[in-house]
Formats: C-alpha cells, structure tokens, sequence
C-alpha cells in the first residue's frame, strides 16, 4: 500500500465529501472535475478498497473512505501547528533566553528591561540565574554557551566576549540611620576598618572590589559577617549590626525609603564602580535576546 500516495490523493477525497460532488469539489479547487475523478480512482486502487458508494444521487463514504478522510484531517492539523510553531519560533515568539546575573543588578535589570521584553515577546521563556545558583563565573558560562548574555560586575579583559561597561556609581557603606557614621557626608576606609562590616562571598565581584580598597591602603580587615545575598547584608544592615558595602542603585528601596543610609566611600576607585553586560563574540544571538541585549546596553 502506498501510504504517501494515499497521503497526497486524499485531499481530493476530502473535498468530494465535503462539497458532496466531484463537480462541486473541483469548481471549489479550480480544477477540471475529470482530474478529481482520476484522483479518486487511483486512490480506491491505492486503498484497495471501495472508498466510495452512491446513494441515489449522492456520494457518501465508506468506511474505508472515512478512515482515509479522518486520517487526511489529523494530518492538515499537524500540519497546521507544525508551521503556526516554526512561525512563532521564526520570530523568536517562543523559545528560550537565560542570563546570569548578579543580584545587585537584578531590581534595575526587572525594572528597566524585563517589562519591555515581556510586552515586546510574550511567549519567550526567560530564565534568570543569579547569585549562589551559579554552576560557575557568568563570563566562563557565557563562553560555554551556558547563557546567552550575562551581567558581571567590575572589569572584563577576555577577548572572547564581547563587552559593553556601564557605571553603577559610587561604591557606598550601607548603614542604618542610627549609626553613629551616617551622618557624615563619606566614610573613609579607616574609620570603616574599625567597625563591624558585613562581607558577601570572596569570589564575587563585588567583594574582591571592596577587598581591593582595603589593601590599597594596606588595612587588614576582618568582617564580623559574611552572607551570599545582597539582600541578606542589606536587611542586617538595616537591623544596625553591621555596615555593607555595595551601590546606591543596588540598595534600591531600602535607601530610597530612608532604611538605609548609603555613605559614598572616600577613595578614588570607589567614585565610580562599573558593570559589564556581556555575550561570546561571534555568537549570533536569537531576535530576543538580541532585542533584550540591546535594551540593557541602555540600562543606566
């Protein structure tokens, strides 16, 4: 039995049945009722079977011919959502985009950029990992492939990845408003060295920066606490038991409510820390994590 011919000569059954004649079927395909009539008896011989029977005037299927018919539709609506997929997918209205990001940059990237991406590709499934939920560094997984864009923090020299820098500001000592050092306009490293400060991990990038500052001035120091969540060293700041150490634009709310106060730290590499927005070189990214790529190059 040749399903692929009784695959492409259905059609023509289907639209007898659907019509209820040869002639009414080939006036509705544009074609001369004698070629639907040697479609159809070439598809009985295909079958090997009757496919049809009249009644009367009319045509009818046989069990066979219904068989052939419902199997014709299962095909025309496979087929359907077969291209509706590839069209969604060929627009980059489904599919996948995931970027590593740090968790202080995480409120502005929702803010700012997200929003848009989700009114702009509704469908698109993005995936955000952040923080401890890193398998590795952001940039090793975006030279992998692992992400399509990642978000680092502090200076990016790897030829293999293509670098956009934005400014984060001054590097500020988040402290509660009752701590004896907000009321001051800065703070300088020794009079942060004596004073119970809160660390995030030693990897990240944010700590390697602070702990930078501190050996430039040859101060060793020892944190009364070390926590892996931005949010963490913030809410134990805000509790007034230690002094944290990131942005002002990281701090977000809790500066802008008054929870916190956020001292800019009185050193020259402090004045204006950075943030890397990266991707592989030579990696052509998909319509939305391009369209989301270039949304955050305007991040501010």
């Amino acid at each position: 039995m040749g399903l692929d011919r009784i695959g492409r000569r259905s059609e023509y059954l289907f639209m007898v049945a659907e019509c209820g004649s040869v002639r009414a079927a080939a006036e509705h395909m544009g074609i001369n009722p004698s070629v639907v009539s040697r479609q159809l008896r070439e598809l009985e011989r295909d079958v090997g079977m009757p496919i049809m029977e009249r009644n009367g005037r009319y045509l009818s299927l046989t069990e066979a011919g219904r068989t052939v018919v419902d199997n014709h539709m299962t095909r025309r609506q496979l087929d359907k959502e077969l291209e509706h997929s590839l069209e969604r997918l060929r627009h980059r209205r489904a599919g996948k985009v995931v970027v590593a990001v740090g968790e202080g940059f995480v409120e502005s990237l929702v803010d700012s950029v997200l929003t848009r991406v989700a009114a702009q590709y509704p469908e698109v499934f993005i995936e955000l990992l952040s923080g401890i939920y890193y398998p590795r560094e952001p940039h090793e997984m975006v030279l992998a492939d692992e992400v399509d864009i990642a978000i680092t923090y502090g200076p990016e020299t790897d030829p293999r990845l293509v670098r956009h820098t934005f400014s984060r500001g001054p590097l500020c000592a988040l402290m509660s408003p009752r701590h004896p050092l907000a009321s001051q306009s800065c703070v300088s490293l020794e009079a942060l060295s004596s004073q119970k400060l809160i660390f995030l991990p030693p990897g990240s990038g944010s700590q390697m920066f602070v702990e930078s500052l501190f050996r430039s001035e040859q101060r060793i120091v020892t944190p009364a606490y070390r926590c892996n969540l931005h949010s963490t060293a913030r809410r134990m700041a805000i509790a007034g038991i230690g002094i944290a150490f990131m942005t002002k634009m990281a701090a977000g709310q809790d500066v802008e409510t008054g929870k916190l106060c956020a001292l800019p730290v009185d050193h020259p590499a402090a004045q204006d820390t950075c943030g890397n927005l990266i991707r592989r070189a030579g990696r052509r990214l998909s319509p939305a994590a391009d369209y989301l790529w270039k949304l955050m190059t305007s991040m501010r």
